[in-house]
């Protein structure tokens, strides 16, 4: 556990980061993309280049867009064996060529259009080591955009590449290191931890105030932990932001402590939703093998899910291994989320078997209308949060990706609120007044006659819409209490 814990202390949000590239093979690797502001810098720094084949050229490029851009996919999967250094780039990019003998930056090649991005260039020492550096820096606001930092290397043969290379990328706007679009995220991770804060104090007063009700299960307890630890996770997260913006890198206590609530919080999250959508404290009280076996399955999918966050946090943008880990996680969050859908189907069916067995068709029928609501519920959070969040923050404006959390986070406020409101242990609540009126019917036909051939005679009906009627009969003599019981079958 420590090991993976300092791994979530040193994610890929901090803007001081060291790519480590040995025995590369790829000819050009993402290294960083961050969104600049008048004024905002991106430090680049290498040392230990090392190539074991001939090289034509090799050097840093930096191009508007995010490493996700299509254009410059295709750009580059049309050029896969042209040199950058050697073409011109569709998008205004600054290239910065290596001198391949004295490991240093050569000159700086800049479009027209980008003609207000600076860029100057010295060699610096740090920790006894020696860097060559290259410092970009947005003069004016028409080049505010989104900047992303690659190394390419353009073969001198038909072998593949195979180089060394340390990187170190600095990334700073005037108000922090921040990039444009997540400096605002602090503030709006702060008010929306203190909006569940003050979600977790209502439901609670509505968890006291109902204390003696038969309707107050476990699982409304468990409500309460979890947007009480979604809270805690917004704060932290909170935190974790502040130091990243003042200092360019997380501090570690912090770190560690929002991902250990975060990755609680996931698990808690489904284990909630898994007990409410199969009716456990409900309809029934105890879980069959069939729902056992799902819950398992969906929390070591949980587990595998925080492992893919945990290396896409850790992972640089070059790394080789992120995108496995960014398909394995959304894969895993889509399987979880459709899983958990499945206790619910399993629950509306079995209360549209009971509405035509046990007689008690308004009763279950109102539940199954309950649990239809819960369904389509749960599959708008899914949908909603997974794709519609996900295309927000794709295809939202750079200054505006903290738009994208905002929503997020206010779409699973409204989830927590409908939900408590429609399994809230309020005796106004329409679910719970049926529940009561099946209770009286049920005291009304275990009548206990105390005269004639009736005594000690108690009616109960069965499942199968028998009536059995039980005969008791005290031991007498010997004061032992003892009790026969034969039960006869009379048809309805």
């Amino acid at each position: 556990l420590p090991p993976l814990l300092l791994l979530l202390a040193g994610g890929c949000d901090a803007r001081k980061t060291t790519v480590e590239l040995k025995q590369e093979h790829r000819r050009f690797v993402i290294v960083s993309s961050f969104g600049l502001l008048e004024e905002g810098t991106i430090t680049v720094r290498f040392n230990e280049f090392y190539s074991r084949t001939s090289l034509k050229a090799a050097g840093f490029s930096v191009h508007r867009g995010s490493e996700d851009s299509s254009q410059w996919n295709e750009q580059n999967t049309e050029r896969l064996h042209e040199c950058v250094f050697n073409t011109t780039l569709e998008d205004p990019a600054v290239t910065l060529p290596i001198n391949l003998t004295t490991a240093e930056f050569l000159r700086t090649q800049m479009d027209d259009d980008i003609a207000d991005f600076e860029v100057s260039f010295s060699r610096v020492e740090i920790n006894g080591e020696n860097w060559s550096q290259a410092v970009f820096r947005v003069t004016a606001p028409s080049a505010e955009n989104e900047y992303t930092t690659m190394f390419h290397v353009c073969p001198g043969s038909l072998k593949t590449p195979d180089y060394d290379i340390t990187i170190q990328i600095e990334e700073q706007n005037p108000d922090g290191y921040l990039e444009a679009g997540l400096s605002e995220l602090p503030t709006v991770l702060g008010v929306m931890s203190a909006v569940f804060f003050v979600a977790t104090v209502v439901w609670a007063r509505v968890l006291y105030q109902n204390r003696d009700s038969s309707h107050l299960h476990k699982v409304h307890f468990m409500m309460l932990a979890l947007v009480f630890i979604k809270a805690l996770s917004l704060m932290f997260h909170a935190i974790d932001y502040h130091f990243i913006k003042k200092d360019g890198a997380p501090e570690e206590g912090w770190a560690i402590t929002y991902y250990i609530v975060h990755i609680t919080k996931g698990l808690l999250l489904f284990l909630t939703v898994l007990l409410v959508g199969a009716g456990f404290g409900f309809i029934k009280h105890v879980l069959s093998q069939k729902e056992k076996q799902l819950f398992v399955v969906v929390l070591s999918l949980q587990v595998l899910s925080n492992v893919a966050m945990v290396e896409l946090e850790e992972r640089s943008l070059g790394a080789k291994s992120r995108a496995t880990w960014r398909s394995v996680g959304l894969l895993v969050d889509l399987l979880c989320g459709f899983a958990i859908l499945f206790p619910v189907v399993w629950s509306i069916r079995h209360l549209r078997e009971a509405s035509e067995i046990d007689g008690k068709a308004q009763y279950s029928l109102q539940k199954l209308k309950l649990f239809r609501r819960f369904y389509v519920m749960v599959l708008a959070y899914i949908y909603t949060k997974q794709i519609i969040v996900y295309l927000i923050k794709n295809t939202i404006t750079f200054r505006y990706v903290w738009v994208g959390d905002l929503i997020e986070n206010c779409i699973t406020l409204v989830f927590y609120v409908v939900t408590g409101y429609m399994f809230s242990p309020l005796p106004e609540n329409e679910y719970f007044q049926l529940v009561d009126e099946e209770f009286e019917e049920i005291q009304m036909d275990e009548i206990v006659t105390t005269t004639g051939m009736t005594e000690g005679l108690r009616n109960t009906r069965t499942s199968s819409g028998a009536v059995s009627v039980d005969e008791r009969q005290d031991g007498e003599g010997g004061g032992d209490g003892l009790r026969k019981k034969n039960k006869h079958v009379v048809e309805d």
